[in-house]
């Protein structure tokens, strides 16, 4: 039986083996240190959050070890005490303690009295969750026996390999991935049930699996309220405890100071991050199991991020946009064009653009004669993007705030000139501009990744937080391929310049006219596709946009028809901001803004005059205007000049209302 026993662990061990992916710093460091060489530790501190491998590493120190003539001794944590400890010491002895959070208590006793017993050549690897306690550090004859390594993910080679191994389907490698990252419970579970799905081009997370992994890497939680704030730092990009405040109240400072202890949240200067695995597991069940808390959790925290994105200031902006696009992402149209969620603290930083740069703009942008305009013209609308370890130039954009065609503009650059013409269809009004994207170099499948998504939060910025923008209008290379692009953001080809050559390559340009589809909607819109479905539009349709002129023209039509309900109900200003979203009959809506503007005229004693001429022609129904200047008992002329002031001054009333 015994040897039947030796048979068995030896094929356990080989498929161990078989099967054991990476760690090669991690193994390197053990061998030396079994090997007793010069730097080699006595103890090693390993950490790392729950299924990262910590179990896995010590089965395979277990086995490098006894190969090595070893005596090995192995421990749960989690089912001992001081007494547990109390094992028979031999020469060459290798303790391995797995779960060592669970007996953490322990940590000084072992620090202070039990470790310093072992005898020279001894190797003891302390594995579990949580780091060493800073005593260790702070103890100098440590200094040279100790070792503390976290355990990370895999890498994604290693991540890779280890799916072969377990024989995923390389069709499914990429969607399994994309769930599990690198790390090794999550793509062992993954691997497993991928490996029996039938022919399928994408792989998702069973219950099973999401059930296994919250339940292995979270555990249980103290309260429904911190399971919520879980599931707010899963959704949000960072979570800090502001936000917290906002969605989770008054326990905020208790909750968010619980969150930052747990093992598979790390912290930055701009908030809290689960590990990406944690974040897939408890966006994805949660929208399994509550879809509806699900809808909530989203609107309120991109509610709180839209105002934040707003009202930011100085260095917090760029955070506030990077934490708002990461909730209207929708990972399947954008993924392939740099959203997700990349960190671009420290990595790539933005400048403008210095004179010396020019010449490697120019050789970037094919030195076109477009360019070099734009360049001399426009410096100021240029961005350098350069890499933090050298401050090298690697990429850069340019984007236009222009407040009226220019002919020299409109005859050097077509796409320019296309834009203007596509905001033809409602041209910016006095006091409003256009915001052109013009060059965002390199082409997309050659920029970096953290250049592209400064690029990117440099137009949100643009979008959101620009007074009195009228139109957006972004100039891409390979229009055809950008399209899901384009239309995730709604901007659409405008006529004439959804494909069109510009030195020699197809460009497009789309334009968003941002009174038509404010900022509010434009948010909802996004948030309905990524909740409902690519085809989802709630919401109000887009307002109408009128210059100032037929807006004026509408304002007169309806003084004239205030007695007509029917009448009213095609007016074009029922469809503009100034009735938006007020809510009730919109003709009634119209009617009483009417009212409170003629009646704002009678409390200035200038300007009476004025409410007494339109109050009696369009309120009181003279017969004709020959008959309200008599009822006035003021000279014809008189009151026609009253009239025409007056109706100037409700349209200027209601204009600054609209705009």
């Amino acid at each position: 039986m015994v040897h039947e026993g030796g048979r068995l662990a030896e094929r356990l061990r080989a498929a161990r083996q078989q099967s054991f992916v990476g760690r090669r710093r991690e193994l390197t460091g053990f061998r030396d240190a079994l090997a007793g060489g010069p730097g080699a530790y006595a103890v090693l501190y390993l950490h790392g959050a729950g299924g990262v491998g910590k179990s896995t590493l010590l089965r395979r120190f277990a086995d490098e070890a006894r190969d090595a003539g070893r005596t090995v001794v192995e421990i749960d944590g989690g089912a001992v005490d001081a007494a547990g400890f109390e094992i028979e010491v031999a020469e060459g002895l290798v303790l391995l303690v797995d779960s060592f959070e669970r007996c953490q208590g322990l940590e000084g006793w072992m620090r202070e009295t039990y470790l310093p017993k072992l005898p020279a050549g001894a190797v003891a690897v302390l594995a579990g969750q949580e780091p060493p306690d800073p005593l260790w550090a702070s103890d100098v004859s440590w200094s040279e026996l100790l070792r503390v390594a976290t355990l990370g993910d895999l890498d994604p080679g290693e991540a890779a390999e280890l799916l072969r191994l377990r024989g995923v389907p390389d069709v499914l490698h990429e969607s399994v991935l994309a769930f599990a990252g690198g790390h090794p419970l999550a793509l062992s579970l993954a691997a497993s049930a991928a490996s029996r799905e039938l022919p399928v081009s994408r792989w998702t997370p069973s219950r099973d699996v999401l059930t296994t992994l919250i339940d292995q890497l979270v555990g249980e939680v103290p309260s429904p309220a911190h399971r919520h704030a879980l599931e707010v730092s899963a959704h949000a990009e960072s979570t800090t405890e502001e936000l917290l405040r906002a969605v989770v109240g008054n326990r905020a400072a208790e909750i968010f100071d619980w969150l930052r202890r747990l093992p598979f949240i790390r912290s930055d200067r701009n908030g809290l991050h689960p590990h990406g695995v944690v974040r897939s597991a408890l966006e994805a069940d949660l929208r399994w199991r509550d879809p509806q808390g699900y809808e909530r959790l989203h609107h309120n925290v991109a509610t709180h991020m839209l105002d934040r994105a707003r009202t930011a200031s100085g260095e917090a902006v760029q955070p506030a946009m990077r934490a708002l696009w990461h909730l209207l992402r929708a990972n399947d149209v954008v993924a392939p064009y740099e959203i997700n969620p990349v960190r671009t603290d420290g990595e790539v930083y933005a400048t403008p653009l210095h004179p010396e740069d020019h010449p490697w703009v120019r050789r970037m942008g094919a030195d076109s004669a477009i360019l070099r305009f734009w360049l001399d013209r426009r410096p100021e609308a240029f961005t350098a993007y350069r890499r933090a370890s050298d401050h090298t130039l690697i990429a850069f954009a340019a984007h236009l705030r222009l407040t009226e065609p220019d002919p020299e503009e409109l005859a050097v650059d077509p796409a320019v000139a296309q834009a203007w013409a596509g905001a033809e269809t409602a041209p910016p009004r006095p006091g409003e501009h256009v915001f052109i994207t013009r060059y965002l170099y390199p082409p997309i499948d050659r920029r970096p990744a953290q250049a592209g998504i400064l690029m990117q939060l440099q137009s949100l910025e643009a979008w959101i937080r620009s007074a009195r923008l009228a139109w957006s209008f972004v100039v891409v290379p390979e229009p055809d391929r950008l399209l899901p692009l384009m239309a995730f953001t709604d901007h659409h080809p405008v006529a004439g310049g959804a494909r069109m050559m510009i030195d020699g390559h197809p460009h497009g340009v789309f334009g968003h006219d941002w009174r038509a589809l404010p900022v509010d909607a434009w948010i909802t819109a996004l948030n309905a596709r990524l909740l409902f479905g690519p085809d989802a539009r709630p919401g109000r349709p887009a307002f109408t946009v009128l210059s100032r002129a037929d807006f004026d023209a509408a304002v007169r039509d309806a003084l004239k028809n205030w007695h007509l309900p029917d009448a009213l109900e095609s007016n074009p200003l029922l469809g503009t901001h100034l009735i938006g979203d007020r809510g009730g009959n919109p003709a009634q809506t119209l009617r009483d803004l009417i009212v409170e503007a003629v009646d704002s005229l009678r409390d200035d004693a200038r300007e009476g005059k004025l409410h007494r001429a339109l109050a009696t022609t369009y309120f009181h129904r003279a017969p004709t205007q020959e008959a309200a200047a008599e009822k006035l008992g003021v000279p014809f002329s008189t009151y026609r000049r009253h009239l025409t002031r007056g109706v100037e001054r409700v349209a200027e009333r209601l204009w600054q209302l609209e705009v």
